[in-house]
């Protein structure tokens, strides 16, 4: 078998077990708030898929590339400490809603940030053409803004 079957198998054994948790809105909340993942869906397969796909590129590419193995070694602490857990508990964060909205308040304004900066250097070069990947990635982060803010909002609604 190979490593990445090998690799893919944990992925698969450990999502099973995250499944199986009583309290999937904290575990989610977790996931959210660990600085290896970059996905901020309310779905844990969205997680597993993130590192389904991070464990693929690792194995697949002949350069060794450490920041992206230090992510996946990371992602799969992460999930292996969450599934060996009976109840999480998320006292340094506080349990309520406020915190986690917190949180993405900051994301946002970071995100908000980075927009301004893609905004400047598209001024500062008007002769860029649309499909340079200075407008991609500003397309990525108004993207990233969006879903935050429609968290947000949908977090604010249930309070």
């Amino acid at each position: 078998m190979s490593l990445y079957q090998d690799v893919t198998n944990i992925i698969n054994s450990l999502h099973q077990k995250l499944l199986k948790l009583a309290n999937q809105d904290e575990l989610i909340h977790h996931l959210q708030m660990h600085r290896s993942y970059i996905c901020q869906s309310e779905a844990l397969d969205e997680y597993i898929d993130e590192t389904r796909e991070l464990a693929k590129r690792c194995l697949s590419t002949n350069k060794d590339n450490e920041r992206l193995n230090e992510m996946l070694n990371d992602q799969l602490d992460l999930l292996a400490r969450l599934a060996l857990t009976k109840h999480i508990e998320n006292e340094e964060l506080g349990k309520n809603r406020r915190s986690r909205v917190g949180y993405l308040h900051q994301k946002l304004a970071e995100y908000r940030q980075y927009l301004t900066k893609f905004d400047d250097q598209i001024r500062l070069h008007p002769n860029l053409p649309k499909s340079h990947k200075l407008y991609e990635r500003r397309e990525k982060c108004l993207f990233a803004i969006n879903n935050l803010e429609e968290k947000i909002n949908r977090l604010e609604w249930r309070k």
